[in-house]
């Protein structure tokens, strides 16, 4: 018995090992080490790409430990070294500039960027409370001299991109400068160097900057986010104001969108964009009586600007004020004789007024006002083929303004003469 166990036991056991190990793929049990977060290990291989200052393998190192393990990135250390392999990588590019060895600027200044983004989130684990609830920051000084000595080329780099029209590119350094000023690595009051907490003249042009750089890059956000403090200054400040209005109506805020408009409007009446969107804004959603708030204020500003006037007509022909739109038109037309717009305007109003009064009237025959009805249809519509031929005598080349207006009042009068010669020429 004795033996046969012996014989068999050798066999058994093989089977047995053999089940368990199906059993344990059948449940997706990986029998693979784990790969164990080991920050000596990395912290090792780090110094010694360090010492040599081969910053491109100690940053590789560093970027494969953020990736695999979160660990890593919460760990002010490494992220410092980080900070250290960008900085030696910007240095070494900047000799090449210096030398004129083949350089790559826009690598140097994504080398300038990052080692900001990297000491500011150094910054930010260094001043995490430890197991006992203190907080001993280590790295600050270090990190404070490495970005205040790079503070003119984040500027730098922002204008680089902005040049080539790289907005995209161009808006992370204005945003990161701008965004910066006043962090308190950047006044460190322990760094040789200082960075005033005001908003310098300086500060303002690239706030300037970084809201056109925004808007070209579709970074509709960082317009807003730059938009005060690039207002500051009275120089291009219409251009931010129609800048932050299209970026509010691109996010699809209207009530920002309508304020921003209504804000440069109240500074800048005259400028063509904020009056012109106003009206455009207010007569979409039926509220002339807005857009003649608006016309009448411009209006009283340049009562010899010709569209304003025309615009005013417009708008007093959708509140179907008849009169008050005829005679906007015919103020434009006192600005401008040859105003064949205006003109065409005209007679689509008394074409207006013409149907109306036959639709009230009726005009039937044998009614006791039929023919003093006649006569006042037949002169609006006389009026309305003057004034359509006035437009088209000094317009004849856009007959959208005039020939269906006129091909209806002269049939209207029974001028068929006319209307025949009319329709042979076109």
């Amino acid at each position: 018995m004795t033996t046969l166990l012996h014989s068999i036991l050798p066999s058994l056991l093989l089977f047995l090992s053999f089940c368990i190990s199906a059993s344990a793929q059948d449940k997706g049990i990986d029998n693979k080490p784990k790969d164990v977060y080991k920050k000596r290990t990395i912290r090792s291989e780090v110094n010694t790409y360090n010492k040599v200052e081969n910053y491109s393998k100690m940053y590789e190192v560093l970027q494969n430990a953020f990736r695999k393990y979160p660990q890593a990135q919460q760990d002010a250390e490494l992220m410092n070294f980080a900070v250290m392999a960008q900085f030696g990588l910007q240095k070494a590019e900047s000799r090449k500039i210096y030398l004129n060895n083949k350089p790559d600027t826009a690598k140097y200044f994504s080398h300038i960027l990052s080692t900001y983004t990297y000491a500011l989130r150094t910054d930010s684990l260094d001043h995490q409370p430890n197991r006992k609830g203190k907080i001993k920051p280590h790295y600050t000084h270090q990190l404070s001299t490495q970005l205040l000595s790079l503070r003119n080329n984040l500027k730098s780099g922002g204008k680089w991109f902005y040049k080539r029209k790289d907005y995209e590119n161009a808006v992370k350094y204005f945003d990161m400068y701008i965004s910066t000023i006043g962090h308190s690595l950047i006044s460190n009051p322990n760094s040789a160097k200082k960075e005033p907490h005001d908003m310098d003249a300086d500060s303002i042009e690239l706030a300037k900057l970084a809201v056109v750089s925004a808007y070209g890059a579709k970074q509709y956000p960082l317009v807003l986010r730059h938009f005060r403090l690039a207002v500051q200054d009275s120089i291009n400040r219409s251009l931010m104001y129609e800048i932050c209005a299209k970026s509010h109506q691109q996010l699809g805020d209207s009530i920002a969108y309508v304020n921003t408009l209504q804000e440069g409007f109240d500074l800048y009446p005259l400028n063509d964009y904020f009056y012109a969107t106003l009206v455009s804004h207010y007569n979409s959603v039926n509220e002339y009586d807005a857009s003649l708030r608006v016309l009448n204020h411009v209006i009283e500003n340049n009562p010899r600007m010709r569209k304003y006037w025309y615009l005013k007509g417009k708008v007093h022909q959708c509140l179907n004020q008849a009169d008050s739109a005829i005679t906007a038109y015919r103020q434009a037309i006192q600005i401008q004789p040859d105003d064949a717009e205006s003109y065409a305007a005209i007679g689509s109003v008394y074409l207006s007024m013409a149907h109306d009064f036959y639709n009230s009237a009726g005009l039937k025959l044998g009614d006791k006002n039929y023919l003093s009805n006649r006569k006042k249809l037949s002169g609006m519509y006389s009026l309305a083929m003057t004034a359509y031929e006035s437009a088209r005598k000094f317009n004849e080349n856009n007959p959208a303004l005039w020939l269906s207006g006129l091909r209806e009042v002269y049939f209207k009068l029974n001028k068929g003469k006319e209307l025949k010669a009319l329709e042979k020429e076109k």
